[in-house]
């Protein structure tokens, strides 16, 4: 990421991934906005990917790993779909 923004002049991107590398960002402080489209649809189960997988947190010092976010927007798209736009505190 270092290297995009000194060698390329990378200002933003946009990650469109799944739970493990999401969370790794996450973790790592490199999410400025987080832009969630909600379909309704549920779909569950043991095995089912989330938005943020990894691994778990172990421990109550593991918390300070979490990462609050703050809604700055949200608008109803067409078929009851919601986009939320966030705004990752840091």
């Amino acid at each position: 990421m270092q290297e995009l923004k000194t060698e390329r002049c990378v200002e933003r991107i946009a990650i469109q991934s799944g739970g493990t590398l999401n969370g790794e960002f996450l973790k790592q402080q490199l999410f400025d906005y987080v832009d969630l489209i909600v379909v309704p649809l549920l779909v569950g189960g043991t095995d089912t990917a989330t938005l943020i997988d990894g691994k778990s947190i172990q421990t109550s010092s593991e918390l300070k790993e979490l990462t609050a976010m703050k809604l700055i927007e949200c608008v109803r798209l067409e078929d009851s779909y919601l986009r939320l736009r966030y705004e990752v505190m840091k």
